[in-house]
């Protein structure tokens, strides 16, 4: 069982002070170990939409039937289990829970939502316990064999009675409650603020085609309708602050992991935007709801200036690479791949500044919904606006002729979805296997990340680690659908859908991958040319921040 020193309780329990660096605070340091776990609520129905308390008091005279809550908040006793060591993570342990106390196979299962960790004592452990509360939907109800799961699947709706006057006072003294309210944030934010976040996240789970920089101004966008449509007094030591805090915490846990980089730095700095002009407010001044809406209307601003910025930076960089030829080459080569803005815009910078004769754009088809092509399409019609160009010809090739596409190249030029610490980038799969066949067949090309630099993910605030993203085979499926020459088709979709204990079939849907630093030439940011030391004390950073901001108080 892990048990944590005074000096780790205090990191992980110090409140965030507004504008400075977070301090050690002296009283903490008599505070016993603790211990950590997580809570699993298994939860029958997705439907999260129902309706929810809408008031945070209990109204004892008021008796009505509408009263009567009824929230899927899976079983009346969540799954406990006890996180036993520092190198397990709290998601890794809860699916550990699930197995050992439950028949439930795990294919069964999915994460529907994360819950905001919190500290309780519990008599279960013995002492104070920081609990990480999760949310699984059950998307089938094969595969139960015991009594046991069938019943406690039965219950899987627990009915709050917004007639007690006690209701939050139990939900807050008991950690069932906590965990629950912490994953269902609806109960906090009211019924419209709630049902705006909870339509915002699934927008941002099923939107498959956009990149990290767009799904993290929509993330910023989502904030914005919650908060203008809180009615609580807009100040920082209110519920109005503690809410926006929230929300922006759900948006990047449970709105689109693989992208959580390019979300959490968006929205920590709006938080801090938000934080600033409060703070800048005398003590007779009162803030409305149109003074916030005019923060976010900079703030949108400030993100669309990047992809200007980025070309530019772009273009600079490979003029400096070609100037060093001593001459201007007749013929440029690119390759790229997926669907990026942000590299349509610096293909397009290139064409306008190069000086080069003709240009040979190629363009990987990016597998299964084929963002390439429409990358090319993008290309195509957007150079067809520009008044004076050198001679563009533009090649879609299939993913698996990529080592063909590379042959000759000046210029691989990569998007990124997410930069680690140490400089490795994670972007749409095929991008490694472009990376290692350009080193290998074109040697003197450079291999070029093109980023904001807001893609940084932190240094983990926690044992979580980056989750990988594999979606629906059915999209692999559809293309295979689409051919007439492929072959027993029926029987690979069989037997997906009837899983076999001797013979199974799994059709992996990756989206993403790692490309090491050792493959990288030169990373462009919006504000210049970047080293992997830069993204270690951005990182550093943004772990800073995430901890002032979501404490485990929060």
């Amino acid at each position: 069982m892990a048990i944590f020193t005074s000096f780790e309780h205090e990191t992980a329990t110090q409140q965030p002070s507004q504008l400075k660096s977070v301090q050690i605070k002296d009283h903490l340091r008599q505070e016993p170990p603790y211990h950590r776990a997580v809570l699993c609520y298994i939860v029958r129905g997705a439907n999260i939409e129902q309706e929810l308390p809408k008031s945070p008091k209990a109204n004892s005279a008021q008796v009505r039937k509408s009263d009567r809550v009824a929230l899927p908040c899976g079983p009346l006793e969540p799954l406990l289990g006890v996180i036993e060591d520092n190198s397990s993570s709290p998601l890794d342990t809860a699916w550990k829970t699930i197995r050992k106390q439950t028949s439930i196979p795990p294919s069964s299962l999915s994460v529907l939502r994360y819950g905001k960790s919190f500290f309780s004592a519990t008599s279960s452990i013995g002492q104070k316990c920081l609990f990480y509360p999760f949310a699984f939907h059950l998307n089938t109800l094969s595969g139960l064999s015991t009594e046991v799961d069938k019943l406690r699947l039965d219950q899987s709706i627990c009915e709050w009675d917004n007639r007690d006057p006690n209701l939050y006072d139990l939900m807050d003294s008991h950690y069932h409650g906590q965990g629950l309210r912490k994953i269902w944030f609806e109960i906090d934010l009211g019924p419209t603020p709630g049902k705006m976040l909870a339509s915002g996240l699934k927008q941002l789970q099923h939107d498959h085609e956009s990149g990290a920089r767009k799904l993290a101004a929509v993330s910023v966008n989502i904030l914005r309708a919650v908060l203008v449509n809180l009615d609580d007094p807009i100040t920082l030591g209110g519920t109005w602050w503690q809410k926006a805090r929230i929300t922006a915490w759900h948006l990047w846990k449970n709105g689109r992991q693989s992208m959580d980089a390019a979300i959490l730095s968006f929205l920590l700095m709006t938080l801090t935007e938000i934080e600033t002009f409060l703070l800048t407010m005398g003590p007779e001044e009162t803030c409305d709801k149109l003074h916030i809406s005019e923060l976010f209307d900079r703030i949108q601003k400030k993100i669309r200036s990047y992809k200007l910025r980025l070309s530019y930076n772009f273009g600079s960089y490979a003029m400096s690479r070609i100037s060093r030829t001593g001459s201007i080459p007749k013929h440029l080569k690119i390759l790229t791949l997926s669907a990026s803005h942000t590299i349509r815009e610096c293909i397009a910078q290139l064409v306008r500044i190069s000086g080069a004769q003709s240009i040979e754009i190629c363009v990987l088809e990016s597998r299964p919904l084929f963002e390439g092509v429409s990358l090319a399409s993008s290309i195509l019609e957007y150079l067809e606006n520009e008044p004076i160009s050198p001679k563009v010809d533009v090649s879609i090739f299939t993913d698996a002729s990529v080592a063909f596409a590379a042959q000759g190249v000046d210029f691989l030029l990569l998007a990124a979805d997410r930069i680690a610490a140490d400089g490795s980038v994670s972007n749409k799969t095929g991008s490694l296997p472009a990376a290692l066949s350009v080193r290998h067949v074109s040697p003197s090309a450079d291999i070029i990340v093109v980023s904001e630099l807001d893609k940084v993910a932190m240094k983990s605030c926690d044992t979580e680690a980056h989750t990988m993203e594999n979606n629906e085979s059915s999209e692999v499926l559809d293309a295979w659908q689409q051919s007439e020459t492929v072959k027993g088709l029926g029987v690979i979709e069989q037997k997906i859908q009837k899983k076999s204990r001797q013979v199974t079939v799994n059709v992996p849907n990756v989206y993403f991958e790692w490309v090491p630093p050792t493959l990288i030439d030169a990373y462009i940011c919006e504000d210049g040319v970047k080293l992997p030391s830069d993204f270690r004390k951005r990182s550093q950073w943004i772990k800073e921040q995430c901890e002032r901001y979501f404490d485990h108080n929060l």
